[in-house]
């Protein structure tokens, strides 16, 4: 069985908070390896001294670690943050105070509020308490030196090792416990940007939705960034029978085939949107009205020389489109309704042109 596997197996009480016991190995994995180079470091002399000590914090560690197999999660991080007490102040006087053992205190804090479930006055309390006992080994231990000399390089890599352990284990527990939240508010995220983009787009062909067109064409009125805008409505001739010789699936195929015409023709040019059924709603920012016109008679002639074929039938059809300039001093709906009117005179004319 691999590290990880062996890290990541489950317990046999049911119901327990699993991340909360991973994370527990992972510190006492941390713990040991900083203990043994603090040991290394430490010299021989230390390690004389001090056999019982550390054969005995040695022991307890490689127990606790097993007991995280059997226990529930509030024992196992009770007895890891007794473990981490008192094992922080017995191994002071061996390696000194500048060893930097009192700063494993931080990791008790973090699980603190990290890793305890209740309420969070319990928190605060068991967070005021390791700000006693860190202010009570201040005023009984600081400045304490080892039990034997140890050398500037060692004292320095005792530091060292015992710095590095607490940041790694900071590192982990915010990672363990913020993961799944970073997660959550991700996808709340993107789901929130998808739910925003359904409530703008046209579900069938795409394009930007009648909201989204009023919106757009509000910005560029209140923030006047083009020097001209036109609008245009176009309308797809005789859809109506469309649908009744071919059919509703057919009518699709023809709204998706003038969407992906419209784009493929204007998509650097104008802000295309379906205005309802078989309408469409143009809005040509920097453009004005005779520019938008040789737009719209190339998109229309496109669209009246494509066949569009669905199954066996294949389908020719032709638009109207009426173009009209958007007056900033005039209402946005204003202009909407120019256009429309002027795609009605172009339906009573005969269809298939583009009225200005």
């Amino acid at each position: 069985m691999g590290l990880v596997s062996l890290i990541n197996k489950d317990i046999k009480a049911e119901n327990e908070n699993k991340r909360v016991i991973v994370t527990l190995r992972v510190l006492y994995i941390i713990v040991f390896l900083a203990f043994v180079l603090d040991v290394c470091f430490a010299g021989i002399d230390v390690v004389k001294m001090n056999t019982v000590k550390i054969a005995v914090l040695a022991v307890v560690i490689i127990v606790l670690f097993i007991y995280t197999y059997f226990s529930k999660t509030k024992p196992s991080l009770f007895c890891f943050m007794i473990f981490l007490f008192l094992w922080s102040l017995m191994m002071m006087p061996c390696f000194g105070w500048r060893a930097g053992m009192q700063n494993y205190f931080i990791i008790i804090l973090m699980l603190c509020f990290f890793a305890m479930h209740g309420r969070n006055l319990y928190k605060f309390i068991y967070a005021g308490f390791v700000l006693i006992v860190r202010i009570l080994t201040i005023v009984l231990l600081s400045g304490i030196k080892s039990d034997v000399e140890i050398s500037d390089m060692n004292d320095k890599l005792l530091q060292i090792t015992n710095i590095s352990a607490v940041f790694i284990s900071i590192i982990f527990i915010s990672y363990m416990f913020s993961r799944k939240e970073n997660e959550a508010e991700n996808k709340l995220m993107k789901y929130n940007d998808q739910l925003k983009k359904e409530a703008s787009t046209d579900q069938l062909t795409g394009l930007n939705n009648r909201r989204k067109a009023r919106e757009y064409l509000t910005r560029l009125k209140k923030e006047e960034v083009s020097t001209a805008v036109s609008v245009a409505m176009g309308d797809i001739d005789f859809f109506k029978k469309v649908n009744d010789t071919y059919g509703h699936d057919a009518g699709d195929e023809v709204l998706k085939f003038v969407a992906k015409t419209m784009v493929d023709n204007c998509r650097t040019t104008a802000f295309i949107s379906r205005w309802g059924g078989e309408e469409f709603l143009l809005i040509f920012p920097d453009c004005n009205g005779d520019q938008a016109f040789i737009i719209l008679e190339r998109l229309r002639n496109k669209i009246q020389k494509e066949t569009i074929v669905v199954g066996d039938n294949k389908i020719k059809i032709t638009m109207t489109f009426g173009l009209t300039e958007f007056n900033y001093s005039k209402d946005e709906e204003l202009a909407i309704k120019e256009a429309d009117e002027k795609l009605y005179i172009g339906k009573s004319n005969g269809r298939n042109q583009v009225v200005y």
